[in-house]
């Protein structure tokens, strides 16, 4: 009834500097939805954002939820992309898997593989692994669930 005795939403607040931290940000951020506005690659600070409406996997309601989340990844020393042009990124775009790939320690490749009509790929080159995750808002009413047929 008017809200009195719903739980209040705890927003999610992930660091990654480990290998062993990637494996849960690629669960929670498995069909997250974003426009290319939302991809923001600061060279000056060696950070890359990606703002998200990712779909939240670890609710278990009838109904489907999203919440809004930002993703930035530091201590960038290399950029690449494939099918994606940062200065104009695609505009819908869903993240299909966040990955890692381990170079000379404490370097790594990390990899974001993206579903739309580009299939785009990026490869982020860092000097050691600096992920931070956060939920901005709570989560609301999505219109669908994701379908990945096997």
């Amino acid at each position: 009834m008017f809200g009195f005795f719903k739980k209040p939403h705890k927003p999610l607040r992930l660091l990654a500097q480990h290998a062993e931290d990637v494996l849960p940000l690629a669960a929670l951020l498995q069909d997250a939805a974003l426009r290319g506005d939302d991809v923001h690659y600061d060279q000056r600070s060696r950070a890359l954002t990606l703002r998200m409406n990712r779909f939240c996997h670890e609710h278990q309601s009838r109904q489907p939820l999203r919440a809004n989340c930002a993703l930035q990844i530091g201590s960038i020393t290399g950029l690449k992309s494939r099918g994606f042009d940062l200065a104009k990124p695609p505009h819908g775009m869903a993240l299909l898997d966040l990955s890692l790939e381990a170079l000379d320690a404490p370097a790594y490749v990390v990899g974001l593989t993206f579903a739309g009509k580009s299939a785009a790929e990026l490869r982020i080159e860092v000097e050691a692994l600096d992920i931070l995750f956060m939920d901005l808002a709570a989560p609301h009413r999505a219109r669908s669930t994701p379908n990945h047929p096997v």
